[in-house]
């Protein structure tokens, strides 16, 4: 009895691919669903009316409506999960990377990397003059709104991509990097649809893909993906005044961005920049370094 309590159940699909895709399937017919139930609920309480609902929930949105909508997404993307989880993957939810023992160190970096890449990115553009402060406004009610918003985006895109599409291919594929760069790329395919997105944007959202995921693919752990995620979405919009992938939000730091897109990122934001291109090289390169120098020692 013991030794069958050891023997690890065999997924109900065989096939890597085929569970990921019935997976981003369920997640993208949910997502609508509850993105719909959101909107019927915001018109019935008749916060706004139903031609308003549209530009309220765009690039300029307001901040409720967003927290709203992005709560019903969480429940979507944590529905798909249960699923397959128990029925097909027939694993548990904490083994997706949701252990936290023993993980704050893994929380502080992942925050603290965020700021420090956007930090340098938002000082580099400063003194090239290709970025000019116009106004610093400040609303707690707009920053804590803000927070709440990229805490719950994270929580629901590093859920599905690295904790269910990633641990998948990882656990399917021979090369765990081939598996991070597959997953990089789906990532950057579901913010292929942001609006004013550029090739070099594409291309780096594959990189922001490759650098939330690398530390994952040593520690199938996601409190560090989380939290850089949090924390790079935070800092570039909210506080330095970037768009994010395309989306407008308020922020303290007031700007223009002056000279060439390619070094500004444009309407796009720094995220269509070659400095943060170059940023994230580094860090994936560096991070990378540090595990292979802790497995050697």
């Amino acid at each position: 009895m013991e030794e069958n309590y050891l023997i690890e159940k065999k997924p109900a699909i065989k096939q890597a691919w085929l569970r990921i895709l019935l997976f981003i399937i369920m997640y993208l017919v949910g997502s609508v669903v509850m993105t719909m139930i959101a909107g019927a609920f915001i018109v019935l309480t008749g916060y706004v009316s139903l031609e308003e609902l549209q530009s309220v929930m765009g690039n300029k949105g307001d901040i409720n409506i967003l927290i709203f909508t992005q709560f019903f997404s969480l429940i979507a993307v944590a529905l798909s999960i249960w699923v397959f989880r128990k029925f097909i993957d027939k694993k548990s939810i904490i083994s997706l990377g949701f252990t936290i023992k023993g993980r704050l160190k893994d929380i502080v970096a992942g925050f603290l990397l965020g700021f420090i890449l956007l930090l340098l990115g938002f000082l580099i553009l400063y003194f090239i003059n290709q970025l000019e402060v116009t106004g610093i406004t400040y609303s707690a009610k707009a920053i804590l709104g803000s927070l709440i918003l990229f805490i719950i985006v994270a929580v629901v895109e590093e859920s599905m991509m690295r904790g269910y599409i990633l641990n998948n291919l990882i656990e399917s594929l021979k090369n765990k990097y081939i598996a991070l760069l597959i997953s990089a790329v789906i990532f950057a395919l579901f913010h292929g649809i942001n609006p004013n997105i550029t090739i070099l944007g594409f291309i780096n959202l594959i990189f922001a893909g490759l650098a939330l995921g690398i530390t994952y693919v040593h520690t199938k752990n996601l409190w560090f993906p989380i939290f850089l995620h949090i924390s790079w979405n935070f800092f570039q919009g909210p506080i330095f005044g970037f768009e994010v992938s395309g989306l407008n939000i308020k922020s303290i730091i007031n700007h223009d961005v002056l000279g060439s897109d390619l070094i500004t990122g444009g309407k796009f934001g720094f995220e269509g920049s070659i400095i943060i291109t170059v940023l994230l090289i580094g860090m994936i390169l560096s991070i990378e370094l540090i595990f292979r120098k802790r497995i050697k020692d």
